[in-house]
């Protein structure tokens, strides 16, 4: 969700901002996210063409200035250093990346949202607000806690492969830590989906102090409600279908459908978590299946578009300021290639980067502003004459 301020105003009217302390701006967006604010937000998902590609996607949503979440496109090459985070009084754990990676970074911090290393493995961090309870731990775990945000980081870095996840989740402590970001300590509650070039596919949700693991085979997940809610949701949406609906006669009237895509009547279209879920698992189970690796990539384009959204029809209101939510940065990661594609809200042209090339060539960290690029080019050099 992006930050914008002003009087609350009524009907769809846009909030222009106001001139203020930008430490006012981040002290508002701050309190919000330490509220377990609802509009932060994500969606995931995956494309498998009927040729073995697996293509993995991240829509974050979560907004605010750009210079206080800073959305970056990072690099870690193998033997990168990396510490997690602990509570007061215990040790984090510290480790060198077997693994490069390419993934989001925000908030100026080493942790990555999401991301993909060089043997495909993919995942990201997801927000699950009040169904989260992290592990406990205590001395005796020195060395190896992390805390919620370190998770993606920690497992792209160090294994190659789904089933190595769900056999290391036992092996590392996850407890919950607040986040220092800005001199702010937020309270993290996330849950994590992970994806490799086989198509096996993974949730992991820390419930009740213990990790549940979930095998994911529609590849989908959101936020709260916990992943098992949002399967069961499903079931509410039995009835959509594909065909259009058939013309029916009621007495002596005879109803037809309006236009193409009745069969879809009842597919939610707001942005709360189970509504994205339905629509993603939607859009992703009945596009036409990509049979190449070409197909498979526009297809994942194409869904990660259709459930992103602009900023303005998701708003929280909290005294005179306005948060409104958008999709700040999209991911999909080529599994199989190994070349992550992402695009920046500011920025609306997709771009690659080759991990493989990276991992080769590149020995130090990396970054990039997403929503800096070349300028839109001008097609008028491109056009022929009519014949």
């Amino acid at each position: 969700m992006a930050l914008l301020t002003g009087k609350a105003k009524t009907g769809v009217q846009l909030f222009m901002p106001k001139l203020g302390s930008f430490f006012q701006v981040v002290t508002v967006i701050i309190s919000t996210l330490a509220i377990a604010n609802p509009l932060w937000a994500c969606s995931s998902f995956r494309v498998l063409t009927e040729d073995g590609h697996n293509f993995f996607v991240f829509n974050f949503e979560l907004g605010g200035p750009r210079d206080l979440i800073e959305t970056r496109v990072v690099y870690y090459p193998a033997g990168t250093e990396l510490t997690g985070s602990a509570p007061d009084q215990l040790e984090p754990a510290s480790w060198i990346s077997k693994y490069a990676v390419v993934g989001m970074g925000w908030f100026d911090q080493p942790m990555l949202a999401g991301g993909m290393n060089e043997h495909g493995l993919s995942g990201a961090n997801l927000n699950l607000p009040n169904y989260t309870t992290y592990q406990d731990a205590t001395e005796a775990d020195d060395g190896n806690i992390i805390a919620g945000w370190d998770v993606p980081t920690y497992f792209l870095t160090q294994f190659k492969s789904v089933q190595e996840v769900r056999e290391a989740v036992q092996e590392i402590k996850v407890v919950f830590s607040l986040w220092n970001v800005r001199g702010f300590k937020l309270p993290i509650e996330f849950h994590y989906t992970f994806h490799d070039p086989s198509g096996d596919s993974i949730v992991l949700e820390y419930i009740d102090g213990e990790p549940k693991i979930y095998d994911n085979e529609l590849g989908v997940m959101t936020n709260s409600p916990d992943f098992e809610w949002q399967r069961v949701n499903l079931n509410n949406y039995i009835n959509l279908t594909t065909e259009d609906a058939p013309a029916r006669q009621v007495a002596d009237v005879t109803l037809l459908a309006t236009g193409t895509g009745s069969g879809m009547l009842g597919l939610p279209g707001d942005y709360t978590p189970p509504s994205r879920f339905v629509r993603t698992v939607a859009l992703t189970q009945t596009a036409i299946p990509a049979k190449t690796h070409a197909e498979g990539l526009m297809s994942a384009f194409r869904i990660s578009n259709a459930i992103s959204f602009p900023e303005g029809p998701a708003r929280q209101i909290i005294g005179d300021q306005v948060l409104a939510g958008k999709t700040d940065f999209q991911l999909v990661a080529d599994t199989g290639n190994r070349v992550m594609y992402f695009r920046d809200y500011d920025y609306p042209n997709w771009r690659s980067v080759d991990l493989g090339t990276l991992a080769d060539n590149a020995t130090s960290k990396m970054i990039l502003d997403p929503s800096q690029g070349p300028k839109i080019s001008n097609a008028i050099s491109d056009m022929l004459p009519l014949r």
